[in-house]
């Protein structure tokens, strides 16, 4: 079995965005064999995000950011979550002078994934496939992460000797 892959915010390289009205800093690509992308994007004024066909978005504010979905606004706090097609129009702004959010993208038709933020390394689903830290710290397998590294889990990976307290955004199969 392949090891679990720690990966420090500080290593990402940030990047613009595909339409080029934002940065974002790739923590896994589906070039990366996954079929899954995860990503933290900063936002720093009002941006429209570029249109991803056939793909499913989840997005995890890191900071309160105001969104707007097809017409809906949709504020969202400190880890809370939206998820949207794709193909829908929608526009972000940050409620301060910049707000980062995580987002999750992966194909229609594949296996259904959720990005849910829980509060201790007890509450990590059996089926993590990744684990972000947004506050406080966690402790996998040797490896103490801080706010916004994370780490990536093959397969079938135990959690259970992971530890630390705060709030962590997690992806996990559903169903």
């Amino acid at each position: 079995m392949t090891t679990a892959r720690v990966i420090r915010y500080a290593d990402l390289e940030a990047k613009p965005w595909r339409n080029g009205l934002g940065m974002t800093r790739t923590i896994q690509s589906v070039q990366d064999g996954a079929g899954w992308a995860l990503s933290i994007a900063t936002i720093e004024r009002q941006a429209e995000f570029s249109v991803i066909p056939d793909t499913q978005r989840v997005q995890l504010a890191i900071e309160p950011v105001q969104l707007v979905i097809d017409g809906d606004e949709v504020g969202l706090g400190h880890g809370e979550q939206v998820r949207f097609s794709g193909e829908q129009r929608v526009k972000g702004a940050s409620t301060a002078a910049s707000s980062r959010v995580l987002n999750l993208i992966y194909p229609v038709g594949a296996r259904k994934l959720e990005l849910t933020a829980v509060r201790s390394s007890g509450e990590l689903p059996k089926a993590t496939m990744a684990a972000v830290v947004l506050s406080g710290s966690l402790d996998a397998a040797g490896s103490i992460l801080g706010p916004l590294d994370t780490v990536l889990l093959p397969a079938g990976a135990d959690v259970q000797g992971f530890t630390g307290m705060g709030l962590l955004a997690v992806v996990h199969e559903v169903g």
